[in-house]
């Protein structure tokens, strides 16, 4: 047989439901246009009351047509066009659970519906025929055709009578007495005997067992395979007890013999004909007596729930990259994020709270952010203020839709906003001053804060240490505090730690340091990337309003602490000032600012157009003229320290990491000029081979 996917598997099924939903339709569109009409009645009631034994009967099928439909809008965002790797993971790892569900009580609505659907085509031409005896003085020719029909019919028709020659094989007593045992566990609630056997729940079984039964046997010319499993053969017949309790039901008898019931039951019964003992061999009654009690059970189960969409769950084409604890609820409540990143510009934020003392509360909730659309504000590092909270907003430049994610420390903060942006925070500094070309002129000095970053992307699996490159680890001396009481990464270990040069990411982002591989129409290559460069970032305001100051600490950026203006020894131990230059005589000084003032502006203030990828805005940023150095003073000389400190160690990082970029490239292309053997085959149909001397 041919192996179908669990998505097609489920679609064969809505069909068939649909299929005979059609018949349903058509029989009743039938029977309608046959009715006899009064302008006094109300035949949409007619039709609802003709219609309300089947519903009884095959179930609530439209609330599992509702669930199926929810079950494709919650999952709509993985459709492909062709089945595949997406369409295997979507319904094998996502929704297996609740589309085997789904399936299975669509399965059971339609077995139910064949089952009913003659019966009650039946039942409504004997309406039919009912209402058009009743009309008989106005219809004369109707009239003649009736009284000719109940002329020619001696006995009232009994539906449970058609089958009465079907023979099914006996019930012995031993499993009689496990049957009237299994059906007083999980009976209904109004069940009172087996004397007043419900009807609803009792078709629902005898259709649900029947299907479990020997119509899935298929018997065999060889006697070996002409008996069917235990569990087959139990559930005929428990099929043939419950159709026998049903038969004698005093509810069946209360909705009488032409009722719909009664011509179910006897459709049912008809077809159980094919299923007569002599079809098969029954398995020894030693064996059927070892089954477990489970397999015994009468009533049906009622269906499980659906469960709810999992949106801490990862998708297809997703990398889970981040998981923080937020700052607790209320009471014993805790919540959490989790990022997830879709591409290389999209992440998903997931923030899932529970309760520790009730294991049923469970709320979540998601937000996507595109940076190509949505505004990364760092309100947590807006100047001025020394209470800002751990937070980020988060703004849609499509529509008015603000969202504040509050965090518990600086150090979650900032690991979000490495998911969100692609560089770390390597450190931050306050109580900054800065000043373009040492000028007092507005606008070009101000307060602020300061950040350094490296390019480094969050994975999902952080990489262990290449054995490969203990060679080429690079030391920096002993571990030593950063003055300020910040203990610093700087120590004997290895940069390739901080150096994204050893990433396993085969992303493919532009200007990243990763070696990927590229796949194109000649073969497959190995594109060996140039690393970003860290940046300086200041977090101040400007005529107003809130501003970014970014420049990249390429190798052309120094330090020079001879423009400091200290003249003496004794000053320079106690300056606190940080003049930075660059060898090419101007720095790349960018200028970005929220369109409104301080306060409402803070909504504006962007700092996605920093991040890698590079945003479409990025070159449209304001580039600063004429900036020959920039100053930084810092509130102590232990910060000031701390600064060199950390900026050293940055810049060692950037060494490397370019270090390790020439190398690796200098590796690929001596391997591309060293000449490859060549391969070399043997001609099967000119090769000679020579005689061998016998050993005789």
């Amino acid at each position: 047989m041919l192996y179908q996917s669990p998505r097609r598997r489920f679609g064969r099924e809505i069909e068939s439901l649909n299929d005979n939903l059609r018949q349903l339709e058509a029989v009743i569109k039938h029977a309608n246009e046959q009715r006899p009409r009064r302008p006094w009645q109300n035949h949409d009631d007619q039709c609802r009351q003709a219609l309300l034994p089947v519903s009884q009967a095959v179930g609530d099928f439209k609330n599992t047509l509702d669930e199926c439909q929810k079950l494709l809008n919650d999952h709509e965002r993985f459709r492909r066009d062709s089945a595949g790797f997406v369409d295997n993971v979507q319904w094998h790892m996502s929704t297996q659970r609740d589309v085997d569900i789904l399936r299975d009580r669509v399965h059971f609505h339609t077995t139910k519906l064949i089952i009913i659907l003659k019966p009650f085509e039946l039942h409504l031409l004997l309406e039919i025929r009912q209402q058009l005896q009743g009309l008989r003085d106005d219809v004369a020719e109707v009239k003649g055709l009736l009284v000719n029909l109940l002329e020619n019919s001696n006995t009232p028709f009994d539906p449970l009578l058609a089958g009465s020659n079907i023979h099914l094989p006996e019930i012995p007593e031993e499993i009689l007495t496990r049957f009237c045992d299994a059906m007083e566990i999980g009976a209904p609630k109004d069940f009172k005997g087996i004397a007043e056997f419900p009807l609803k729940e009792g078709f629902d079984a005898l259709v649900y067992h029947f299907s479990q039964s020997t119509v899935e046997f298929n018997p065999g010319f060889d006697t070996s395979q002409r008996t069917p499993a235990e569990t087959q053969f139990v559930n005929l017949l428990k099929s043939k007890w419950i159709l026998g309790n049903l038969e004698t039901s005093g509810h069946l008898a209360a909705a009488g013999r032409s009722s719909l019931w009664a011509s179910a039951l006897s459709e049912l019964k008809s077809v159980c004909y094919p299923l007569k003992e002599s079809v098969f061999t029954p398995p020894p009654k030693e064996r059927v007596s070892l089954l477990a009690d489970e397999c015994f059970s009468i009533w049906v189960v009622e269906a499980q729930p659906l469960l709810p969409l999992d949106l801490a769950e990862q998708r297809p084409l997703e990398e889970r990259i981040l998981e923080l604890d937020l700052p607790d609820s209320v009471g014993s409540r805790k919540s959490s994020l989790c990022v997830f990143r879709k591409s290389a510009v999209e992440v998903r934020l997931v923030t899932t709270t529970r309760d520790l003392t009730n294991p049923s509360y469970h709320q979540e909730s998601d937000f996507v952010v595109n940076t190509d659309v949505t505004r990364i504000i760092p309100a947590y590092m807006a100047p001025g203020s020394d209470t800002n909270g751990n937070n980020l907003l988060l703004s849609s430049t499509h529509a008015q839709d603000l969202r504040w994610q509050y965090l518990k420390s600086q150090e979650d903060v900032e690991s979000l906003q490495q998911a969100l942006t692609g560089y770390r925070v390597h450190h931050t500094m306050t109580g900054i001053s800065w000043s373009i070309n040492g000028s007092s002129t507005p606008g070009k000095f101000g307060q602020g804060r300061l950040q350094m970053w490296q390019f480094k992307n969050l994975q999902s699996n952080p990489v262990a240490d290449d054995p490969k490159f203990t060679q080429r680890q690079l030391s920096i001396g002993s571990t030593q505090p950063v003055p300020g009481g910040r203990k610093s990464i700087i120590g004997s270990q290895d940069l390739s730690r901080h150096s994204t040069a050893f990433s396993n990411a085969t992303t493919m982002f532009s200007g990243t340091s990763a070696t990927s591989v590229m796949v194109g129409s000649r073969g497959n290559g190995t594109a060996i990337l140039l690393p970003e460069l860290p940046v300086i970032l200041v977090f101040t305001t400007y005529e107003g309003k809130y501003a970014f100051l970014h420049f990249e600490f390429d190798a052309q950026i120094f330090v020079n602490p001879d423009r400091c203006n200290c003249r003496s020894r004794n000053s320079k131990k106690e300056c606190r000032r940080v003049v930075i230059e660059s060898k090419k005589k101007l720095i790349d000084l960018r200028r970005l600012c929220a369109t409104q003032s301080a306060g409402k502006g803070l909504d504006t203030w962007d700092l996605a157009r920093f991040r890698i990828p590079r945003h479409a805005e990025y070159k449209g940023v304001e580039v600063l003229t004429k900036v020959k150095y920039l100053t930084f003073d810092f509130p102590t000389t232990q910060k000031k320290d701390e600064f060199y400190a950390e900026l050293e160690l940055l810049k060692k990082v950037r060494d490397f990491e370019t270090l390790t970029y020439r190398q690796t490239l200098m590796e690929k292309k001596s391997q591309d000029q060293k000449p490859r053997k060549r391969e070399v085959y043997a001609n099967h149909a000119t090769a000679q081979i020579a005689p061998t001397q016998s050993s005789w």
